[in-house]
């Protein structure tokens, strides 16, 4: 049974599942970044409530993403006899409790802690979302889909800033995460009584999307392969250029032009709507480029532009420039994650059905060591060098050339590698 066999009325019914796995997919995303990045949006407010340094917040934004890697390890292997369903109930649980205890937190260890829980079960969240658009959507359509599940990482940092800082203004910071944690353990209940791994699950046993055999049993598939093609290091590499760029914008983006631009803390909220706004534009216009263009080109571009925000943002804080001009970098900021979609779907594209989750969750380790990276060094030079964001900064520019140079490197070499395990085109609707 394939989708161009299938009578119309079947299809516009697995069509309309489409939809509505795809809405849970971005709900369930929106959760996991909110609750990542929602202590960077209310740092100015929770230092000084809990006694924090500049060196001792980027560590708590960053430190996040060492078990959220260490998750990613585990939930990758297991992700090949989990369902996404299980998966994703899973990570909302166990992420949705540490968020109710993060409200109570009283001190520096304690919020570290917690931070370390909460980052291990969003990785579940995270690999459960990829199963459930493989399951869900042809290979051919998957740049896109996966573009649009990125975007709703991105404008869940939009919207803590837009929203998480005028409510912590409002009221204070721990009403802003216990509102995270409540919507995260909502999201774990319509993940319960709604969600289904594919379509096989609404009465369409054995359908595959086009005629190519069945995928072998993920339970049995080798995992060795994976790490010997160049194109897991690829796409982690391509990740790590993303999501050093996001983690050090949405970190020390708003507290450096507080302290370099005299800007007041109330436009915090409106610089970080545009800059995640414009990670949400550039992903959905990347993952539509991606189903229609050369993947490994869009990486490399990709990287390019990261390297030229990360010198924007620099020049920035080390020269008075208008607030106009602030709005203006913030709102092209998002080129820096132009290729996502690019990423995600070549990692779909080169290896096999039954390991394709499993590549996808070794390579975005790379991404979260990145991650962790960006705002506890930046973090770290800043408090080192007496509150010079500049120098910051050029650190920035350095660690994007260098992920810069290491894609050209990779993928001119990994052009004859057809990464072993890799399974066919998928072209059917």
């Amino acid at each position: 049974m394939t989708w161009d066999t299938l009578p119309q009325a079947d299809r516009d019914r697995i069509s309309s599942w489409q939809w509505g796995m795809l809405i849970l997919a971005l709900a369930c995303e929106l959760f996991l970044a909110a609750d990542w990045y929602g202590l960077a949006a209310v740092i100015p407010f929770i230092s000084p409530d809990l006694g924090l340094n500049e060196e001792q917040a980027g560590t708590a934004q960053g430190i996040f993403a060492l078990t959220y890697g260490i998750g990613m390890v585990g939930w990758s292997w297991l992700s090949r006899g989990m369902t996404a369903r299980r998966m994703l109930l899973v990570g909302l649980l166990g992420t949705g409790i540490g968020m109710v205890l993060q409200v109570f937190v009283e001190s520096y260890a304690q919020l570290l802690l917690l931070r370390l829980i909460i980052g291990f079960f969003d990785a579940a969240i995270f690999l459960g979302n990829m199963k459930l658009i493989f399951g869900w959507f042809p290979q051919r359509r998957h740049g896109f889909m996966v573009g649009l599940i990125l975007a709703a990482y991105s404008l869940a940092i939009t919207l803590v800033f837009a929203l998480g800082v005028p409510l912590t203004l409002a009221t204070n910071w721990r009403v802003f995460f216990g509102v995270l944690a409540a919507g995260t353990l909502i999201i774990a209940v319509l993940d319960l009584l709604l969600a289904r791994n594919t379509p096989e699950e609404i009465g369409y046993r054995g359908f595959r999307w086009d005629t190519a055999p069945a995928p072998a049993d993920p339970h049995s598939a080798p995992l060795l392969p994976i790490f010997r093609s160049r194109w897991l290091y690829v796409g982690g590499f391509g990740i790590a250029a993303c999501t050093f760029a996001i983690a050090g914008t949405a970190t020390w983006v708003i507290p450096g032009w507080i302290t370099t631009q005299a800007m007041p803390v109330e436009d915090a909220g409106l610089i970080g709507m545009l800059m995640g706004l414009s990670q949400v534009v550039f992903l959905v216009i990347g993952g539509l480029m991606a189903d229609r263009m050369s993947k490994p080109g869009m990486i490399i571009a990709s990287a390019v532009m990261a390297v030229l925000v990360a010198i924007g943002f620099t020049l920035s804080m080390d020269m008075q420039v208008s607030f106009g001009a602030m709005l203006a970098l913030a709102a092209v900021s998002g080129i820096a994650v132009i290729g996502g979609g690019a990423i995600f779907s070549l990692m779909s594209e080169r290896f096999a059905a039954g390991i394709a989750p499993a590549a996808v969750g070794y390579a975005e380790i790379f991404g979260i060591l990145s991650s962790a990276v960006a705002p506890a060094l930046m973090g770290l030079i800043i408090h080192r060098s007496g509150g010079s964001f500049t120098t910051a900064f050029v650190a920035f520019i350095v660690i994007e050339v260098l992920f810069l140079g290491a894609l050209v490197w990779l993928i001119r070499g990994a052009a004859a590698d057809p990464a072993p395990g890799a399974g066919p085109m998928v072209s059917a609707e």
